[in-house]
């Protein structure tokens, strides 16, 4: 026998999960435009996508257990990212060295959280009544955040080994 869920609960905590996956959209979004050309760029450009669809899934996953989607925490965690952004990282006028390196750091902090929120509904999968569809939806989902997570960790190996190289005053190496 299944225990029922308390879909209170379960509605916060996907709201949650949706205000972030919103707010990572947004982020990668940015930093595939920001990077662009660069070893970031080429490993974030493909994020994008993935995690637009993971989002909608999300979202579509929500309307299908007929819970609410609260629009004020997706604004609020949206105006909070933006401003999140005004961190000049000891640079005023151009984008610092560490500015790569944090926002990457994070995305994968995310990415974790996010493979954290679907291994949360595969435990809940038959007491919250998902088809066999939504849950090899939802290991494919796991799966995924797994490779992001690995991307996002190569990246931070490379960002380490060039970030914090003393650099001469005259600007070379």
């Amino acid at each position: 026998m299944t225990t029922p869920v308390d879909t209170r609960l379960l509605a916060i905590y996907l709201d949650d999960h949706v205000a972030g996956a919103t707010v990572g959209v947004q982020r990668v979004r940015r930093m595939a435009k920001v990077y662009d050309g660069t070893v970031v760029g080429h490993a974030i450009a493909p994020l994008v996508r993935q995690l637009e669809d993971e989002r909608a899934w999300l979202v579509r996953c929500v309307h299908r257990l007929d819970l609410p989607v609260r629009t004020y925490k997706v604004v609020g965690a949206a105006v909070a990212e933006r401003i999140g952004r005004l961190k000049p990282n000891g640079h005023v006028s151009r984008t610092s060295p560490l500015s790569a390196l944090l926002e990457v750091e994070l995305l994968r902090g995310a990415v974790t959280g996010k493979k954290s929120g679907w291994q949360t509904l595969l435990a809940q999968s038959t007491g919250l009544g998902l088809t066999p569809e939504q849950v090899v939806d939802l290991d494919g989902l796991v799966a995924q955040a797994d490779e992001q997570v690995r991307v996002l960790s190569d990246l931070l190996e490379i960002l380490h080994a060039r970030v914090f190289r003393r650099r001469s005053p005259d600007g070379g190496g």
